[in-house]
């Protein structure tokens, strides 16, 4: 049984947000709450989703992951508004790592633009669209998480533990009021991890959208990194590193 692309659209916000009510998730499709139940139900027949009193949430016992194209049609325009207010701190040079997430594979074009840049990322997706853009770059080996593009594991730690970028640009799943990063996949926290302790520059890539929120893991505080960039200011966020919207 496949899906549509408006059922592609939910697996994403509900993976991103975790549960959500029928009633917001029509908000954001644009869609009646009697089709949203439809779409709720399908899904759950699939073992996609949980279904719950009102709502939903991504049924991650079965490491079912939203395909990355269903997450890079997720917020565009904020994502390539995050990447081109990023891309200021790009220069000619440099040693740039990208994490796997679809909003840090927006910067690709931006570090088109740049001479003898040398790209890591351990995104397969990201990797063959910055080859494809003229781009020296490294694709770091692992296990794919969840059947996804985003390669993880103990290869990918050992080869990123090895690798001191100039600058790395990453994001998560959420961030909440206290100014804490958080993202529900252990593989993706930990391998993040390692690239912030090895990274010169530490750019955090956010969408508004993410704010107010938690999720399972927390990778960490705001204050341990350089730059947030965002979409447009959130100035209940209180932090110390430099901010740039």
């Amino acid at each position: 049984m496949s899906i549509s692309k408006r059922q592609h659209q939910i697996l994403s916000l509900l993976d991103e947000n975790g549960f959500m009510s029928v009633e917001r998730l029509s908000e954001l499709t644009y869609t009646s709450p009697s089709s949203i139940r439809r779409d709720l139900s399908h899904l759950q027949n699939l073992s996609l989703i949980r279904r719950s009193h009102g709502g939903a949430s991504v049924f991650r016992e079965l490491n079912h992951a939203v395909p990355l194209n269903s997450r890079m049609e997720k917020n565009t325009t904020e994502k390539r508004k995050i990447a081109k207010n990023a891309s200021i701190l790009l220069h000619d040079g440099q040693t740039v790592m990208l994490d796997g997430s679809s909003t840090a594979g927006f910067m690709v074009p931006h570090i088109a633009k740049y001479k003898d840049i040398i790209l890591f990322t351990n995104n397969m997706q990201t990797a063959i669209n910055a080859v494809n853009y003229g781009i020296k770059t490294h694709c770091i080996g692992g296990v794919s998480v969840n059947q996804s593009v985003v390669l993880s594991g103990e290869e990918a730690y050992n080869t990123v533990s090895k690798i001191n970028p100039d600058i790395l640009f990453f994001s998560s799943q959420s961030l909440d009021r206290e100014g804490y990063i958080y993202d529900p996949i252990p593989e993706e926290n930990h391998i993040r991890e390692l690239m912030l302790k090895n990274a010169k520059c530490r750019v955090f890539l956010c969408d508004s959208e993410k704010f107010g929120q938690r999720s399972l893991y927390r990778l960490a505080s705001v204050n341990d990194i350089d730059v947030c960039v965002f979409d447009k200011p959130i100035p209940e966020l209180s932090a110390k590193c430099r901010i740039i919207d």
